[in-house]
Parts: structure tokens; sequence; C-alpha cells
């Protein structure tokens, strides 16, 4: 038997409620069905959107801080600045070794500025730096608490200064350093 469209509008004009009801829930079904495949799509734009707007919040809260803080950097930058040396002043960059020297009574038996631009530990120009290492390779001679002191002097010194290699070697009552310094300078 087969089911022509007379016979179908008779069994729905029979039976109006049921057919609404049917036709209502081939609807509610085939949404139900297209809309299954996007509940993981949908979950995982949730978690992005939620982990975005947490880092809004985040942000939000940070910045009633963001000037106190930049200013805080800002002072940092200039106090490097101000303690970076110029690596062409060679006469004022040796002064400054020779102050050290002064004050602690050790005496330089070899004082020279190797170069600048690279780093010393991988002899590459950095292009666009903003900082670079000024090297300076030294020979020190004095007694122990002297070279000990000019040590200290060094790492507390006006300029920032990093030891890259040191060499020591004891002859009678005298200790001799033969070191390899960088300078923090502006290029």
């Amino acid at each position: 038997m087969s089911i022509d469209a007379k016979s179908l509008l008779a069994v729905v004009k029979k039976n109006p409620i049921l057919s609404v009801c049917s036709l209502v829930g081939l609807i509610l079904f085939a949404v139900i069905y297209v809309r299954s495949g996007l509940g993981s799509e949908l979950k995982a734009e949730l978690d992005q959107k939620s982990a975005e707007g947490k880092r809004y919040h985040a942000n939000l809260i940070n910045s009633a801080r963001l000037s106190n803080e930049l200013q805080v950097v800002m002072d940092a930058n200039r106090i490097v600045r101000e303690r970076a040396i110029n690596p062409a002043d060679l006469a004022k960059n040796l002064q400054y070794f020779y102050r050290i020297e002064a004050e602690t009574g050790v005496k330089f038996t070899d004082l020279r500025q190797l170069g600048f631009g690279s780093s010393s530990s991988t002899g590459q120009k950095r292009v666009g730096a903003v900082y670079v290492a000024v090297n300076y390779a030294m020979s020190v001679s004095g007694n122990f608490p002297n070279i000990i002191t000019f040590l200290k002097n060094l790492e507390q010194g006006a300029h920032f200064c990093r030891l890259n290699s040191m060499t020591a070697s004891v002859t009678g009552a005298d200790t001799t350093l033969v070191l390899n310094v960088d300078l923090l300078g502006q290029p």
C-alpha cells in the first residue's frame, strides 16, 4: 500500500494535534542532530573566550599600577645609562682603573682596552645593541689583601663590571692577577 498525498492529508486532518506534535518532534530532532556536532567546537570557543576574559580582567587590575611601574623602569634605565661608559673615551675609562689602583694600593703592570662592540664570549657583534661590552686586559700585582680589595672595588664600582677570566700567581709576598674584564658601555 502506497502513501499518496491525499491519504496523508486525510490523516493530518483527522489527527491535527498528533500531526503538529510529530512535525515539531522531527524538527527538534533535526536541530539536535545538527547541533550535536557543534558541541565540542562551541566548548573550545567558550574556553578561549573565558581565557581571553580572564586575561583582560588581569590587565585591568594590573593597569592600576602601570604608571608607577613605568616610572620605576625608567629610573632603573637612567641609572644603568649613567653607569655605562663611552668606549671612545679611552683616557677617562683608563682613569677609572687608575683611581681604583690608587685606592687599593695595587700596581698595574699592564692595562689596555682591547675593544668593544662584541660579546667577548661569542666574539660576534650585536647589531642595534643598546649596550656593548668594552673589554680590558690587565695585570695587577700587590699583596693578597690589596688584591682582594681591588677585586671588591671593581665589583662594587661606579661602572658595571664582568670578570671574564682571571689567572693568579704568587711570587714571594706579592700576588699577580692577569684579568680579562668587561665594562658595560654605550655604543
